[in-house]
């Protein structure tokens, strides 16, 4: 809008006859130099915080693909004790009691170690989703 559609209006709206020299107008002008520089510090601020939240979703990736890989891991090495467990040799009857005892140790080992990898691939996914 251009200063003379702007007194224009102003007029228009409160009944009341304005020149370009009115002195009201310097109000309108301090208004668009106010606003102007607050647009300015809000792009500063808008791109400081997009830089900070691509860093630090840049980190959480970083860290899940660390525990992911910890995780491979400690389940590379629970299969390992749980195949060398089950080549171990015992009396018959404790065997069948130790086996039942250890697969269900070893099921449970599993079924946290794939839990927990299930738990940090929804937590980055809910991170990339909100950044």
């Amino acid at each position: 809008m251009n200063k003379k559609e702007l007194i224009e209006e102003i007029a228009k709206k409160h009944h009341i006859i304005l020149d370009e020299n009115d002195p009201i107008l310097a109000v309108v002008s301090a208004n668009e130099i106010i606003f102007d520089d607050f647009l300015e510090k809000i792009d500063l601020l808008f791109t400081k915080h997009k830089t900070d939240l691509e860093s630090y979703k840049f980190n959480i990736f970083n860290e899940i693909r660390e525990y992911s890989k910890s995780n491979q891991e400690i389940l590379k090495d629970i299969l390992t004790q749980a195949q060398t467990n089950q080549n171990t040799t015992k009396p018959p009857q404790e065997k069948t009691e130790d086996t039942k005892e250890k697969k269900n140790t070893n099921i449970n080992f599993l079924i946290i170690a794939i839990a927990s990898q299930i738990i940090f691939l929804l937590v980055g996914l809910i991170i990339g989703i909100t950044i």
